[in-house]
């Protein structure tokens, strides 16, 4: 199996992501990051995803944008509706979801990669609350005294 996976995005979202990953699970083939920089429009995106799709014409594709509805997000759907490739979209994920894609990216299928990314992003989303900490803490202590 033979995944591709793009990571798009407002600023430099998708090639800092893209360095947290290689800095966590080391260079990784067939991923690419295109930022929306100022200088761009929805036209230098499709350029720019349509140079990978060309590169990977019997791959499945995976595309990863920072907000749903956004330019990068907008440009990409068209992709999914008009390409005959399998293209697979999705939106809003965090670091912790596409470096589990990236993992699995050539073990499970392009729709399985994408449910991996939604369901690890909503289950590493954590409010971290110091009261709760503390109390932690305290019920711990009480539990230990007296051993």
């Amino acid at each position: 199996m033979h995944n591709v996976i793009i990571i798009m995005g407002h600023g430099n979202y998708a090639t800092g992501l893209k360095s947290s990953i290689e800095l966590i699970a080391g260079i990784v083939d067939n991923v690419y990051a295109i930022d929306f920089v100022e200088n761009d429009s929805d036209i230098t995106l499709k350029h720019k995803i349509k140079e990978i799709f060309d590169k990977h014409p019997k791959s499945s594709i995976l595309i990863v944008c920072d907000i749903v509805g956004g330019t990068p997000f907008k440009v990409a759907a068209e992709f999914v509706i008009n390409s005959d490739k399998d293209v697979v979209l999705i939106g809003g994920c965090n670091l912790s979801g596409i470096l589990e894609i990236i993992l699995q990216k050539d073990n499970v299928s392009i729709n399985r990669l994408a449910e991996l990314a939604v369901e690890t992003t909503k289950n590493t989303v954590l409010h971290f609350e110091k009261s709760k900490v503390q109390k932690s803490s305290n019920e711990r202590s009480k539990t230990t005294e007296g051993i």
